[in-house]
């Protein structure tokens, strides 16, 4: 069954904002951080009650609150405004950065790292978030380099133990990645999103056991954690476990009825413990939530068979490959329901097309030869 799933990533570390010294009549700039507020501030900055760093830092106070709640737009432009009130402060750049890695704008967040970095070249926490942002345009190598630089400055430095270790599991040195879950855990023992990353690992190593651990400490953390439920599950089902995979991916699924990734994943159990119509019933609500979804046809397809009901199943078939052409498990399957309607012609057809695509696949040619 190939359904993919969406690997997390470990949480960003935030900068606090630092102690001020001054009684609160003093402070016109270190109120609640509302417009009325924001407005004494600059009141203040102008008849130079206060410093343009004053104003700044109420700016930032209040863009890091905007980002928490997901209004990025909002966040921006307090984050723009803190810029503009003082051109020296790292940290807003740093916020602004990663406001901006959020929206996908990559190149302006690496601009705003950079700027963070030339202003405050021994905080850790800049190079780290320049790292992250590397990871997410898929520069592995530039990701490492800037989380060395980050744990260089800083061996806690979380943001970069937490990447260091993705990087590594993206690279599939799943040891290396393991290593630096642990090294990133022993710090951050509560991370249940850590705690899954490490799971993942575990998991593609083909530890299932260590990976259903470290999956049930992520959900004894979080207990509606849905990447860890889906994992845990996947785990379970290559176990066999095929009920307790069932369990994991349906808690899923009474919280997030469209998540697609448990949908796929219960019908291929279902399938597993023959309960066809339950998977045919799974794949049909993941089609009707993407009409392109591919895995979907083809699983629903794959029940079909099962029930040799191979009509409906070179229907679903025929759909996979609709939608991706040189979709080899789609042509692999739909020539064995040919086959099995006696449809020779048309098995050959697909089974020739699979080969070309696939030459080692060596049952498919097996198959191609006793028809020929």
């Amino acid at each position: 069954m190939r359904a993919s799933l969406v690997l997390a990533t470990a949480i960003m570390a935030s900068i606090a904002l630092s102690g001020l010294a001054m009684a609160a009549d003093e402070k016109p700039c270190h109120e609640t951080v509302d417009d009325a507020a924001i407005a004494r501030c600059r009141a203040a900055v102008t008849s130079e009650m206060a410093t343009p760093r004053d104003l700044a830092s109420v700016l930032w106070e209040r863009g890091r609150n905007t980002m928490r709640a997901d209004d990025l737009d909002g966040a921006l432009s307090d984050l723009d405004a803190a810029i503009a009130a003082d051109p020296s402060f790292a940290a807003a750049f740093n916020s602004r950065g990663v406001a901006l890695r959020r929206q996908h704008r990559y190149e302006k967040a690496l601009a705003d790292f950079d700027a963070a970095m030339r202003l405050e070249p021994a905080n850790a926490i800049f190079p780290a978030n320049r790292g992250r942002t590397w990871q997410e345009m898929r520069d592995l190598n530039r990701a490492m380099a800037d989380y060395d630089r980050a744990l260089a400055l800083d061996p806690k430095q979380l943001t970069a133990l937490y990447g260091r270790a993705l990087v590594h599991h993206a690279r599939r040195e799943l040891d290396a990645a393991i290593a630096g879950f642990n090294a990133a855990l022993a710090l951050d023992p509560n991370n249940a999103i850590g705690l899954a990353n490490r799971a993942d690992a575990f998991h593609d190593k083909g530890e299932f056991d260590r990976a259903i651990r470290d999956y049930g400490e992520a959900l004894r953390i979080d207990a509606h954690y849905g990447a860890a439920l889906i994992g845990r599950g996947r785990a379970y089902q290559e176990m066999g476990n095929f009920a307790a995979a069932i369990a994991d991916y349906s808690a899923v699924l009474a919280v997030d009825p469209k998540n697609i990734f448990a949908l796929h994943n219960r019908a291929a159990a279902y399938v597993r413990t023959g309960d066809f119509d339950a998977a045919i019933a799974d794949t049909t609500k993941a089609i009707a939530l993407d009409p392109n979804d591919a895995t979907a046809y083809l699983n629903r397809g794959s029940a079909h068979a099962f029930k040799r009901d191979y009509t409906s199943a070179i229907a679903d078939y025929s759909q996979a490959l609709r939608i991706d052409a040189d979709d080899v498990d789609a042509l692999a399957a739909r020539g064995q329901a040919y086959e099995e309607l006696r449809d020779f012609a048309h098995a050959s057809a697909d089974y020739a097309r699979a080969l070309k695509l696939r030459p080692d696949l060596r049952e498919i040619r097996n198959r191609l030869t006793r028809l020929r």
